[in-house]
């Protein structure tokens, strides 16, 4: 049975890419209040349609030289880095529900929904963290379907995943709920707002697919990676990082917090389906 295992991830790999190709193209085309469907896509600078044999992922750009065919404009690396990353997570999701599917232990349908569903979940927190990273604005049209597509797959193949329905509920409210506590008591507390409603909506969708005991974990991950990045880019700034920004001190410093919630997320879903129930309880 391992050349089916084998065909299923190269086929993981090459979907992968290709959501990350359409990735590049939300994440440029929903801030812009742009359809991710029409036009087709185009260099940005010369107006020429990209035909299908430059949009090949990674590939395409690395033929090209990471420039545009016709004008010659440089490309940012970032679009084959964006591609590349979604077909190795698209890969990493996939592969635990693999075996399960070689040994009959699983239905075809029960591992198509789950591998779907969770790779639709990392492919809207990779736009996300673009998205919030660019622009600090966390767009709706991503982050509110996510409670209820994370509720539906916790009824469809929850206790596969761990996620009973009960526990996406739960994380729902927890998450959603938490962080909107958090926002008010920083806000009183401070008289200036320190967490955005963006977030609040992301926490929930995040609790939905990932459950109650997810929560304490991705929180404080994502604020300690936050907290390093912030660090380290204030160091490598050598305090002209203050200046730049007019700022009295780096504590002033906003920073988008939706990349540092997706980044806590994929890394709890990648952990838990390797450890399991021993990485909650160990956390």
């Amino acid at each position: 049975m391992q050349l089916p295992i084998a065909i299923f991830a190269v086929f993981a790999v090459l979907w992968g890419a290709l959501w990350g190709s359409f990735l590049n193209v939300v994440v440029y085309r929903v801030p812009a209040g742009l359809s991710v469907v029409h036009p087709r896509s185009r260099c940005p600078k010369c107006g020429a349609a990209i035909t299908w044999w430059q949009n090949i992922p990674v590939l395409s750009w690395a033929l090209l030289g990471g420039r545009c065919h016709s004008c010659k404009t440089w490309i940012s690396v970032r679009y084959p880095l964006v591609e590349a990353s979604m077909a190795v997570l698209a890969l990493a999701v996939t592969w635990p529900w693999l075996p399960g599917l070689a040994s009959g232990d699983l239905q075809p349908w029960q591992v198509a929904t789950g591998v779907l569903a969770e790779q639709l979940f990392v492919f809207v927190l990779l736009a996300i963290a673009l998205i919030d990273a660019d622009t600090f604005l966390v767009p709706d049209v991503l982050s509110l379907p996510l409670p209820l597509i994370g509720l539906g797959l916790a009824f469809a193949v929850g206790p596969l995943r761990g996620v009973t329905w009960q526990q996406s509920a739960a994380g729902a409210l927890a998450g959603g709920g938490g962080l909107l506590a958090v926002q008010w008591l920083y806000a009183v507390a401070m008289r200036r707002e320190g967490l955005g409603t963006g977030d609040i909506k992301l926490m929930a969708g995040i609790g939905a697919f990932l459950g109650l005991k997810a929560l304490p974990a991705v929180l404080l991950v994502a604020a300690l990676q936050g907290l390093l990045f912030v660090a380290g880019w204030a160091v490598i700034g050598r305090g002209k990082l203050t200046e730049e920004r007019g700022l009295a001190s780096i504590r002033h410093l906003a920073m988008p917090f939706g990349p540092f919630l997706a980044l806590g997320a994929v890394q709890w879903l990648l952990l838990s389906r390797i450890a399991g129930n021993a990485l909650a309880h160990w956390l």
